[in-house]
């Protein structure tokens, strides 16, 4: 069957060019995150040497109708930048671990999860930086479109994780979401990706545009986008998980930095610092045993806790031994059985044996070492930088502006997610994350060859947090 539906597909593909020949980026990576978050693999696949979704036989058909493009052309990247060439030196960074350490090792082949994790998210990634259209008219476009499909996209998770959790499931769609036999997250609002954890991070970007939009737009706007960034918010409560909430709350703290005072902000983040503090020290015990799915209970929820700090001892000590290179991309459940019956820490580590990493940065450090760990890091850092710079050079309503608070969004909630979760091997969050990214860096580039760098006297003063700082 598998071979079947390969052979349909690449011979449907001549007869689909003059369709895909007219898609511009922006629409075929909007597609293919839409497609592969609802309509994913677990709607519908077809297993075999490579699995099959709708959403893959989708980006094969566009990709190979933007390289055809591209090699005709009519796209092109004007300039690498720095972030380009980290990018693609981590990706090929984990491909050369993958070959020196098994590229199909078991129960799960390391190659499989490079393609499907890193490869393929990184080539939406140059898709979104082909040549968009240097002018505000054009950017406007592609990031209206953009925004759109994931504030829609939001909505629909939101709501489809509130139905999930009040259990009216007669209303759920796509139905494996009711699939009681996928019991991991039953009973919480895990959405089409049957992750709490990934549909909280897509929530978050969508809450993150709603609120962009909400400032930009008059009365009647801000009340439409206000009662959909509250949708989302609702459904991100609804996945009841910890780091989901403390994510959805960055993401509007950030957002709010942006329009507060200098003297706001600085009071602003004392505040949460201390009353944070005092709120988790009063409501620790409640908040680690809080009930959350069905077939999990309370105690079990409060030790799901307790075995994050024996994962990071076993990351710990297989780092020590691989500190450079590390283990190999995609050998966690290999390489880490010899260190569960490490002794000398006194620990009970030999408890954490069925889990994986739960933290994005060390899951890294103990698969590709200290080298893959330092390109991911600047990776992040380097696009947290530019995103901030977005924000701030930009007017409120600009192109510039929406996109750099979208993208706040979505670094806010992976970086939050990331400590406590590898949100790295949940289904499509890289896809956001570098397909949102892409176009990024293409409209910063954009901005820094046809404005002026930061703006005027009269635009700051239009700020409502330059007005007042």
């Amino acid at each position: 069957m598998f071979w079947l539906a390969l052979v349909f597909t690449l011979a449907i593909l001549p007869w689909a060019f003059p369709v895909l020949w007219q898609v511009r980026p922006v629409q075929a990576v909007a597609s293919i995150l839409l497609l592969g978050t609802v309509l994913g693999p677990p709607f519908f696949a077809l297993d075999g040497p490579i699995q099959l979704s709708l959403d893959r036989i989708v980006w094969l058909g566009l990709m190979t109708a933007m390289v055809l493009r591209m090699l005709r052309g009519g796209e092109r990247i004007d300039s690498l930048d720095r972030f380009d060439v980290i990018l693609v030196g981590f990706v090929g960074w984990a491909l050369l671990s993958c070959v020196r350490f098994g590229l199909t090792t078991p129960p799960h082949p390391p190659i499989s999860r490079w393609l499907f994790m890193l490869a393929m998210p990184c080539t939406l990634y140059f898709c979104m930086r082909l040549r968009q259209g240097s002018d505000d008219q054009s950017l406007r476009k592609i990031v209206d479109t953009l925004s759109t499909a994931v504030i829609i996209l939001s909505t629909y998770l939101a709501l489809t994780a509130i139905l999930e959790v009040i259990n009216v499931r007669a209303l759920v769609f796509p139905k494996f979401i009711n699939d009681a036999k996928i019991w991991e997250f039953y009973g919480r609002g895990r959405g089409p990706l049957l992750n709490p954890a990934g549909n909280g991070i897509v929530m978050s970007i969508g809450l993150a545009a709603c609120l962009a939009r909400c400032f930009a737009s008059a009365r009647a706007g801000q009340l439409f986008y206000g009662v959909l960034a509250l949708i989302a918010l609702m459904g991100c409560y609804s996945t009841l998980t910890r780091s989901v909430w403390m994510g959805a709350a960055v993401t509007i703290g950030s957002i709010g930095l942006l329009y507060a005072p200098l003297k706001l902000r600085i009071i602003a983040v004392v505040g949460i610092v201390l009353v944070g503090g005092l709120a988790v020290s009063g409501l620790k015990d409640s908040i680690l045993e809080i009930k959350r799915d069905k077939n999990l209970s309370a105690a079990d929820a409060a030790k799901s806790v307790e075995l994050r700090p024996l994962l990071a001892v076993v990351a710990w000590e297989m780092f020590k031994d691989r500190p450079l290179a590390g283990h190999g991309y995609g050998q966690y459940t290999v390489a880490a059985e010899p260190y569960h019956t490490v002794r000398t820490h006194g620990l009970p580590l030999e408890s954490v044996r069925p889990y994986i990493q739960h933290n994005v940065f060390l899951s890294t450090a103990v698969d590709l070492g200290l080298i893959g760990l330092t390109m991911q890091v600047l990776l992040l850092g380097s696009l947290g930088c530019i995103v901030w710079q977005l924000c701030c050079r930009h007017a409120t309503g600009s192109p510039q502006r929406t996109l750099g608070m979208t993208m706040l969004g979505m670094l806010s909630s992976y970086l939050v997610n990331g400590m406590f979760h590898d949100v790295a091997i949940i289904s499509m969050v890289n896809m956001y994350l570098l397909g949102l990214a892409g176009l990024t860096i293409t409209v910063a580039r954009c901005s820094r060859q046809h404005q002026p760098v930061g703006l005027s006297h009269e635009r700051r003063a239009s700020e409502p947090g330059w007005a007042t700082a």
